[in-house]
């Protein structure tokens, strides 16, 4: 074991995560402090979700103005069925007019939902816009924060939070030849995105593995409706890993098996026809067992297990596709190589986690000095949420995350751990982890099949516990890697397992079907379960207490 500090840095204000939030935060954390460190494994702007190459423009919802936001508050907490706190929504929605305020000012390309008559996901009317070229959005991202003297960039993977008396005082890192860094801060905030990463189909890109949940939840952190996870219908064929623009489902596009087969009809129950199907989904694209759309993935499902090949299907009529919503699709297609003509295989990917650490009213977390924004934060999406609110969270919970953990740092001296407590804490961190003789590479992908198998569409108790026991059968040991180039990605499994552990304990723990969690052994709403519940750990245990008192 070479653990032995290689480099040393103190800043004001750490950032992790170089996605969308992760950007927000550091500009923002940067108007109230001198020095912001941003941290991330990728370049600004080259990860996460925010910035996915394969999707189609993303939208962001918004209101027009403060009474408008007191409907869009109601439009979010409709969405998240009680599973949300309702302080959090309005937060969101009211912080909508400022975020989108200030892309108009940055220049960006903005196409409003409503004159391409799109309602968003689980909306109730068309509200905020469509960015139609994602280029400049990444280009001007990355030339804030480039160009802000009080901002560093470095590319470091961070592997652990360093906590002491319940206070974050920083945080340990890994350059790209696997040595150790200490980096010392008044106040860190968590913007590493979701744990897409944890699953063979997935509409995100770059280690997005959970790391930020498991990171906290080991310092006792709650961790918050990780049980909600959305799928959306992705390309398995021509492209894969293409995001589908589900807006053009009520276009009825032929569907058949990967063998170009009729089949849908027989997972309909009586008196639901395929249009019915498509026209509810067409309202949404995430998964949701709330309407009859869902028939639509339980069939991609059953095809693959079937043998009949995996998922479905769409044959569309490219004459039906005409109008400003078929424009939009047409125009990302031909970036690709495509026409609306092409018939695409599809399947359900992971595309987006509803939960994460726990917010309080004030934007704090569990542990003193620590904060999170972006989809590594929850508190502030339940079951179904609404398409273009993830976006915008990335602006608003960014922007106050930035000025929360600036507002704590003038407050504190500069933070104390000594160069061999920094150490100490890691050796205990990891100490128990078991070394296999594995590589990252082989535990990552097993994790994905866990993952795929027993926490996508439909779980179970059994498959659920199952998936566990498989789990537990799963370890690295970093430390014996330090000082290698394979140091980041054992220490980014090793967190990944800890982090699927805690999203396969919170489905099991609800033991009732809402929005995007499905468990076909309880089909339906347990009312007594209507709201957030949470998971964390305590020395490598999972714990949980069930609900969060508001």
């Amino acid at each position: 074991m070479n653990a032995t500090l290689h480099d040393i840095s103190q800043c004001d204000v750490l950032v992790i995560g170089g996605g969308g939030a992760g950007i927000r935060a550091a500009l923002t954390a940067a108007e109230a402090v001198e020095s912001v460190m941003l941290i991330s494994e990728t370049p600004v702007g080259e990860s996460g979700s925010t910035f996915y190459p394969l999707s189609f423009e993303w939208g962001m919802l918004s209101a027009t103005d403060e009474k408008d936001a007191e409907d869009f508050t109601q439009e979010i907490l409709t969405a998240a069925k009680g599973c949300i706190n309702p302080r959090l929504a309005s937060y969101l929605a009211h912080g909508s007019i400022k975020a989108r305020a200030r892309f108009i000012e940055e220049g960006l390309p903005l196409t409003p939902m409503k004159s391409m008559r799109i309602t968003g996901c689980f909306g109730k009317e068309p509200r905020g816009d469509f960015l139609r070229d994602m280029n400049i959005f990444v280009k001007s991202q990355q030339e804030l924060v480039s160009q802000n003297p009080h901002i560093t960039f470095r590319r470091l993977t961070a592997v652990s939070l360093l906590v002491r008396n319940g206070r974050c005082l920083g945080a340990m890192a890994v350059d790209a030849e696997g040595c150790l860094c200490l980096i010392r801060a008044k106040a860190v905030i968590l913007a590493m995105g979701g744990g897409e990463g944890l699953y063979q189909h997935r509409a995100a890109f770059g280690p997005l593995y959970g790391n930020a949940y498991a990171m906290a939840a080991r310092h006792q952190a709650r961790i918050v409706n990780l049980e909600f996870i959305q799928f959306v219908p992705g390309t398995v064929k021509p492209i894969a890993n293409v995001n589908y623009f589900p807006f053009l489902l009520n276009e009825h596009p032929r569907l058949t098996n990967a063998k170009d087969e009729s089949c849908m009809e027989a997972y309909l129950p009586k008196g639901v026809t395929v249009e019915n199907a498509l026209d509810l989904h067409a309202k949404h694209g995430p998964f949701s067992c709330e309407d009859n759309g869902k028939y639509l993935e339980y069939a991609m499902v059953a095809e693959n297990e079937k043998g009949n090949g995996m998922g479905l299907k769409f044959w569309p009529d490219a004459s039906r596709l005409q109008d400003e919503r078929g424009v939009h699709w047409r125009e990302f297609l031909h970036k690709l190589g495509l026409d609306e003509g092409t018939v695409m295989q599809i399947y359900p990917m992971c595309q987006g986690f509803n939960g994460g650490i726990l917010l309080g009213d004030d934007l704090s977390t569990d542990i003193e000095g620590l904060f999170a924004c972006g989809e590594s934060s929850g508190g502030l999406h339940g079951p179904d949420r609404m398409g273009g609110l993830c976006i915008l969270a990335t602006q608003v919970f960014g922007e106050g995350a930035g000025r929360m953990a600036g507002e704590y740092a003038l407050e504190r001296q500069e933070t104390v751990v000594s160069e061999q407590d920094a150490l100490q804490m890691l050796i205990n961190e990891f100490s128990r982890r078991r070394s296999t003789g594995s590589s990252p590479v082989a535990v990552l992908e097993k994790i994905r099949c866990i993952m795929q198998e027993n926490g996508c569409i439909r779980r179970n108790k059994k498959g659920l516990e199952e998936g566990l026991s498989q789990l537990e059968a799963l370890d690295l040991q970093p430390l014996e890697h330090l000082g290698t180039p394979e140091a980041a990605q054992y220490f980014q499994v090793a967190n990944a397992v800890d982090a699927a552990r805690l999203i396969l304990t919170a489905m099991k723990n609800r033991k009732e079907s809402r929005g995007s969690h499905d468990r076909s052994d309880y089909p339906v709403h347990d009312e007594a379960l209507n709201q957030m519940r949470w998971v964390s750990m305590d020395n490598q245990q999972l714990i949980t207490h069930g609900a969060v008192n508001l």
